[in-house]
């Protein structure tokens, strides 16, 4: 019995010394399952490991995938409307791309067999760690630009570097409380799971997807924000400083998916409450109390 307590240590730490080995098996079993029937039904609590993930395929797509994301949404980040190219498109796009290196490299060590999910897994994430701007930028770009403050790459780089590692080091001192229990739920990360398993285990309903977002992103920017208050007077400054796009915003109407979902996600994967929460809290905060702030000269606004 000795033996099988060290071979299976879940015991120890799940069940009493009294049940057996099988009992104990079972138990860790569900307590690995979510009790969402909705998570369980997607997230799979099952491994193989026998699927080769280090490949040079991964390494190829990874180093691509997240030097075009992370320059593209860099870049645009600067606009007033910022153009993001989220995880969803580098999933659809490798989905294809390793596909066709599974089918064109020489079997061997640069093509282990098959495109598999943990793969495809892998270079999404990667890519999508790599793609979203870091918020130290805005600190290095606004000293620069409209206070002259130049503090050399080394202080920019080193800067950007620990701000990113301190959220990389808070998400790896909580994933024991947000990530390891099966009762937490993701409901944007559950999409994305939904959609590798609709790829690689119902191959023959995978499609590629094509993004049109440029199409009102630059052939109609117009579309982007349609401020409509500011239409009643053109030249009057509190008009535009409240309903501006530049401004409050207040009554603009955006055609632009990008400015729908960019304040919280898309709206079809995040819960109706959490969206009630964010709006409540961006309208207490960007059209109360900031516009009180802003004309009654608080800290010199103006």
């Amino acid at each position: 019995m000795s033996d099988q307590k060290q071979e299976y240590p879940a015991d120890k730490e799940f069940v009493d010394e009294k049940y057996d080995v099988e009992r104990a098996s079972v138990v860790l079993e569900e307590e690995e399952n979510s009790p969402i029937l909705e998570v369980a039904a997607i997230v799979s609590n099952k491994d193989d490991p026998s699927m080769p993930v280090m490949t040079f395929r991964f390494w190829v797509m990874a180093v691509l995938f997240s030097c075009l994301l992370s320059f593209f949404n860099q870049f645009f980040w600067f606009r007033t409307h910022p153009m993001t190219i989220s995880t969803l498109v580098i999933q659809l796009l490798s989905y294809p791309f390793g596909k066709f290196m599974a089918r064109v490299l020489p079997s061997g060590p640069l093509n282990p067999g098959p495109f598999n999910v943990k793969e495809h897994v892998l270079v999404a994430l990667t890519a999508n760690c790599a793609g979203g701007t870091a918020y130290a930028v805005d600190i290095t770009v606004i000293q620069k630009v409209w206070y002259g403050q130049d503090y050399g790459f080394l202080a920019n780089f080193l800067l950007i570097l620990c701000t990113q590692m301190l959220g990389y080091g808070m998400a790896g001192v909580l994933r024991r409380y947000l990530v390891y229990p099966a009762a937490m739920i993701w409901p944007a990360n559950l999409v994305q799971v939904a959609l590798f398993n609709t790829l690689h285990k119902e191959e023959d309903l995978a499609r590629p997807v094509v993004s049109l977002q440029w199409i009102p992103g630059f052939l109609f920017p117009v579309l982007s924000s349609i401020a409509w208050v500011c239409w009643i007077d053109p030249n009057n400054l509190v008009l535009s400083q409240i309903g501006g796009a530049a401004g409050l915003g207040v009554g603009a109407i955006s055609l632009d998916w990008n400015n729908i979902v960019s304040f919280l996600g898309s709206p079809l994967i995040v819960p109706w409450w959490a969206q009630v929460n964010i709006a409540m809290g961006f309208f207490i905060i960007a059209w109360v109390m900031v516009p009180i702030a802003y004309f009654t000269n608080l800290w010199d606004a103006k």
